[in-house]
């Protein structure tokens, strides 16, 4: 049973917590940054940015995104993209008030895709401030220099020759297959949201707007989700290209075999739900 001096140390131990405003920078990117003054949060939330569209006003607050180029001395310019927001959280059982910001999810799902290896965009900066009661964060990622998102590498794609296209349906099948083997579910899986850069080597494939990504059980419920919401937004993907990218996504190098009773079922599922 908890004494009266046990329930005080609780309590300030949760408004110590709650108030605690998360930030990070970016080691290797610090003197460039510092360089054109961005070594506060009021500096970013100060600065002017080329929104790509206005900030969408939801949540009872803000949130909206825009790119920042600088200048660096004998070096390529740092293109980065800014994303703003103000009292945009998303209310959990660990935050059932003011809810957890949007961007701080992100952050934490950003920080663990680097973890394990899994490319995704590069988190320069992230930093919180509550002022005047107002809830505000700001992420800053690197720009995926030569990256083309899958929504407009598609139509191009489908004009390729069977192997180049096959190329890059298998490393985007391959990628998702792994972020799903980590035991994330993206939950917004578009073409706009899988990034693809082509070359003389292998293509590689990386994810963004990771907001909405959650740890999920169970790998079924995770293809389910993810491959469904992809399948219904890929118009023109033949029947064939669909049928090997889901090899690739569930057996790899093994794709040449057939399916088995399983694999039919999950294929119905992701089919069914794809058409909702």
């Amino acid at each position: 049973m908890l004494t009266k001096c046990g329930l005080k140390t609780r309590l300030c131990l949760f408004i110590i917590l709650k108030h605690t405003q998360p930030s990070y920078q970016e080691p290797a990117c610090r003197a460039a940054l510092h360089h054109h003054g961005l070594n506060s949060f009021d500096a970013w939330w100060s600065r002017e940015i080329d929104w790509f569209e206005a900030p969408n006003q939801r949540r009872g607050g803000w949130s909206g995104v825009g790119r920042l180029v600088l200048p660096l001395d004998n070096q390529p310019a740092l293109t980065l993209f800014v994303k703003k927001q103000q009292n945009h959280g998303r209310r959990s059982w660990c935050h059932p008030l003011a809810g957890e910001p949007t961007f701080r999810r992100e952050f934490d799902r950003l920080q663990a895709l680097a973890a394990a290896g899994i490319p995704a965009p590069k988190v320069l900066m992230y930093a919180e401030s509550l002022q005047a009661g107002n809830q505000r964060a700001i992420l800053v990622t690197e720009n995926l220099h030569g990256f083309t998102d899958l929504e407009q590498l598609l139509p191009a794609l489908l004009a390729q020759q069977l192997g180049i296209r096959r190329t890059v349906l298998r490393a985007v099948a391959r990628q998702i297959r792994r972020f799903h083997d980590v035991g994330w579910v993206h939950r917004a899986l578009y073409p706009k949201h899988i990034f693809v850069r082509t070359g003389d080597v292998a293509p590689e494939v990386a994810l963004i707007d990771l907001e909405k990504a959650r740890k999920s059980l169970g790998a079924w419920r995770r293809a389910r989700f993810d491959l469904a919401a992809l399948h219904r937004h890929t118009d023109g993907l033949s029947r064939s290209d669909r049928l090997y990218f889901f090899k690739q996504y569930l057996h790899g190098e093994a794709f040449s075999h057939p399916l088995g009773k399983s694999d039919k079922c999950l294929l119905k599922l992701i089919t069914q739900r794809s058409k909702r």
